[in-house]
């Protein structure tokens, strides 16, 4: 069956959208961002971006444990430490102090030095110039020495007889007198911060060193000595004596006539 032409109905036109083409686009530069940068991270990804070096001048601490060698000394947390403490080329050694030895003419000269300083310290004290000695006082005890070594106490079979404990008892009142007992106990007693030192000294020139010289003149054999250490060990008297000093003197009577007595037995003399 034909179809007549003007009985066809035309199609009726397609309506033209009113909306604006602006968020179209705002979605394609959003896809062309993303996919430029995910480009620049995948492009440092593959090169292997580097940070940025640190300053020549001053390196943090924590880069400090990758160097080798012995670590660094420690620093407060967060400070910084300069380049030049991190070369560990060289290792710091501290100075070590060695003691000198002296040979024993130098040890007797140190000794002499030392004992002339105290007895002419003494000889310008006021207290000492009281006793009116006419003579310096190094010269005053070398005469009392030898006086005491000339005439020992009795130190075996002391308490055999009263008397001999009687005279024990009065040594020293015996030998040397009241008034050289005062001038003693008044050193003692003025002079208390050297008197350990001067024992020391006393001590190392006659029995260690043994030491001779033309200005002290000061001489004490150990066999004469020994006597002494005895008395103010063993016997009444000689502890009579040291009960009635202060116990500082007590004890350093006491200390040096164990080392005398030490001394003797290393020698084969120690009869008591």
């Amino acid at each position: 069956m034909a179809i007549n032409p003007q009985e066809q109905k035309p199609e009726p036109p397609t309506p033209r959208s009113t909306k604006s083409p602006l968020p179209l686009l705002a979605l394609l530069l959003l896809v062309a961002a993303c996919a430029a940068g995910g480009t620049w991270y995948f492009l440092t990804k593959i090169q292997g971006h580097q940070p940025a070096p640190v300053p020549a001048t001053i390196i943090n601490k924590a880069e400090i444990q990758n160097v080798e060698g012995p670590s660094p000394p420690m620093q407060a947390v967060g400070e910084d430490l300069p380049i030049e403490q991190l070369s560990t080329d060289e290792e710091v050694i501290p100075p070590t102090t060695v003691p000198i030895e002296l040979n024993p003419q130098q040890q007797c000269k140190q000794l002499s030095d030392k004992l002339l300083t105290f007895f002419n310290h003494l000889d310008s004290e006021p207290y000492i110039q009281e006793f009116k000695l006419n003579q310096p006082v190094l010269h005053h005890f070398n005469q009392l020495t030898a006086k005491l070594l000339a005439n020992p106490p009795v130190v075996s079979r002391e308490s055999d007889d009263l008397y001999t404990i009687l005279t024990n008892m009065a040594h020293f009142f015996r030998i040397i007198g009241r008034r050289n007992i005062l001038l003693i106990k008044s050193i003692l007693d003025r002079e208390r911060d050297k008197i350990e030192d001067v024992a020391a000294e006393l001590y190392d020139w006659t029995l260690v060193n043994r030491c001779r010289d033309d200005t002290l003149q000061m001489q004490a054999p150990l066999d004469q000595v020994y006597e002494y250490a005895g008395f103010f060990l063993n016997t009444m008297g000689g502890r009579s004596y040291l009960f009635r000093r202060d116990s500082r003197s007590r004890l350093l009577v006491n200390y040096y006539a164990i080392l005398i007595v030490d001394q003797a037995n290393k020698a084969n003399i120690n009869r008591y």
